[in-house]
Formats: C-alpha cells, sequence, structure tokens
C-alpha cells in the first residue's frame, strides 16, 4: 500500500497511511496524524476504528470520543467527536479532521468499514 494523504489544505499533510509487517502480529497499518503521531493497528485493529469513525460520521452512534490502545504500538488514538468532525489527540497538539477527512481516513484504514 503506498502512502495516503487527506489534507484539510492544499500545503498540509493531516495523515498518511502505510503498510509493513511485523514477525509475530503478520500485516500492520501504520497511521500517523498530524506529523508527530504514529500509530501501528493490525487490520482487525483498523477495520474496528474505521468503522467506529463512519459510525460517528454518519450519526448511527453518540460515542463522544473515540480511543483505541493497539496491541502493535507504544502510542494510543484518542480522538473527541464534534460537531464538525473528530480532534485528534497528538504529540505536537490536536489535529482537527472535518467529517470529509474522516470519511477519507476511514476508507483507507478498511474499504469495507465505508462499503454501502
Amino acid at each position: 500500500m503506498s502512502d495516503t494523504n487527506g489534507s484539510q489544505e492544499a500545503d498540509k499533510t493531516v495523515f498518511s497511511v502505510s503498510e509493513t509487517t511485523h514477525r509475530a502480529l503478520g500485516r500492520l497499518l501504520i497511521l500517523k496524524v498530524g506529523g508527530t503521531l504514529t500509530v501501528r493497528l493490525t487490520p482487525h485493529e483498523a477495520h474496528t476504528l474505521a468503522l467506529a469513525m463512519v459510525a460517528v460520521r454518519d450519526g448511527k452512534s453518540a460515542e463522544t470520543e473515540l480511543f483505541m490502545s493497539p496491541i502493535a504500538s507504544d502510542a494510543i488514538f484518542v480522538a473527541p467527536v464534534g460537531a464538525n468532525g473528530i480532534t485528534v489527540e497528538t504529540p505536537g497538539g490536536a489535529q482537527a479532521l472535518d467529517w470529509n477527512t474522516v470519511g477519507q481516513l476511514a476508507a483507507v484504514l478498511s474499504p469495507a468499514a465505508v462499503a454501502k
């Protein structure tokens, strides 16, 4: 998988997703947000996170925060949900993702999660 970028502004990278292989866990997706947060996700974790993103985006979930502590990562994914999208907490500060960008990220993490 090549890097996939979403952006709110043409010159500002919001996220990237790439792949790696872990010797014990197998295929992992590497999610980078705002240049300072790197989270390694198993395909199942990526799918679960994508489903949660789509559910809050589409108003099917009343969750106020998305949280994941992936098995293969030292970092955690924390993102409060707001009216206009989610705000991912990163070491470099909060990174706002509007609903369009949330959908793009969910589709990259797990195309099956956003299939209609």
